[in-house]
């Protein structure tokens, strides 16, 4: 690896607060190492759901598994958790985001932190740890 790797920014990881984001963190972690970057983690809790007994301990045990990956975790509470990705991610300069796979029911995540960060990689992570890649775009040379 070229020594201009370790300056990229860091590896995002988005997380809700479930307990199974422990093992995202994880991968998370992974990839920084792989790339050289440090790792960043963001939760973002629904505002109507506020720190109730079981997020408080939900967060506290992700707390604790971003700790132990060497990573630093910020909190927020709000209703457009892909808005928020994208700010944090474009201002970050997040060299990928981290999130987990889309279930069939889900809500879009994915797609609309896509659309509002088109130039900065997606890694989703299943549930069997395999990862799959939203990559930018390569622009058109020939336009």
């Amino acid at each position: 690896m070229s020594d201009n790797t370790a300056s990229a920014g860091p590896v995002l990881v988005c997380i809700t607060p479930q307990r199974s984001c422990a093992q995202l963190i994880k991968s998370g972690e992974m990839i920084a190492l792989k790339t050289r970057s440090h790792l960043k983690v963001l939760a973002v809790f629904a505002k109507k759901n506020g720190a109730d007994k079981e997020n408080s301990a939900i967060l506290e045990e992700l707390y604790e598994a971003a700790r132990m990956s060497d990573a630093t975790m910020s909190v927020y509470f709000n209703d457009s958790p892909d808005i928020l990705a994208a700010v944090v991610a474009a201002k970050e300069s997040a060299s990928a985001i981290v999130t987990g796979f889309p279930r069939e029911n889900s809500s879009g995540f994915v797609n609309r932190l896509h659309d509002l960060v088109p130039a900065i990689p997606i890694i989703m992570i299943d549930p069997e740890g395999s990862e799959h890649r939203i990559l930018p775009e390569k622009p058109d040379k020939a336009k």
